[in-house]
């Protein structure tokens, strides 16, 4: 495979998550409505864990393993920052 087939195979996966992240992003709003209707805090320690742990058990190639963690971590990162400001408001 060249670099341009590479490429492409990438803008193909991109096109494919990005519909998916946004389905995950209405979830977090949701998520977000629930926790401010009931006055919950944002971040839910053992629930990232168990979502970390989910993803690590979906993941076929454990050489991505790690990387992978980390992406969703920093998608939860974002996601929990997106509730505070958009949905809970700044203290």
């Amino acid at each position: 495979m060249n670099l341009e087939e590479a490429r492409r195979l990438i803008d193909q996966a991109d096109k494919e998550l990005v519909p998916l992240i946004e389905q995950r992003m209405n979830a977090v709003v949701e998520v977000g409505k629930y926790k401010k209707e009931h006055n919950l805090p944002v971040l839910d320690e053992s629930r990232e864990k168990v979502v970390l742990d989910k993803i690590s058990s979906y993941t076929e190639n454990k050489d991505f393993e790690a990387s992978i963690r980390k992406i969703f971590q920093a998608i939860m990162d974002t996601t929990k920052e997106y509730q505070q400001e958009k949905i809970i408001g700044r203290d």
